[in-house]
């Protein structure tokens, strides 16, 4: 697994650890794919105690790289 400094800088800004990622790769179902600029994005989602992240990605010759890791805030009701 290879991190962009884009998913670095969007990790250290949300408190998302590297583990968290790694994680989130390996045990979330595909919840989203598209392709962006003729390379195949994937997103996956992990729910977690105290927050859901969702971890974007490509595949590069066989390797995962992470384009960018956020955590994903719900709307408050009024």
């Amino acid at each position: 697994m290879i991190i962009s400094g884009h998913a670095r800088k969007e990790m250290e800004q949300s408190g998302i650890s590297e583990e968290e990622v790694q994680q989130c790769l390996k045990h979330s179902e595909l919840e989203i794919r598209q392709v962006v600029k003729s390379e195949t994005r994937y997103g996956k989602k992990l729910i977690l105690k105290d927050k859901t992240i969702m971890v974007i990605y490509t595949l590069r010759k066989d390797e995962e790289r992470v384009i960018t890791a956020y955590v994903i805030r719900r709307k408050k009701k009024w």
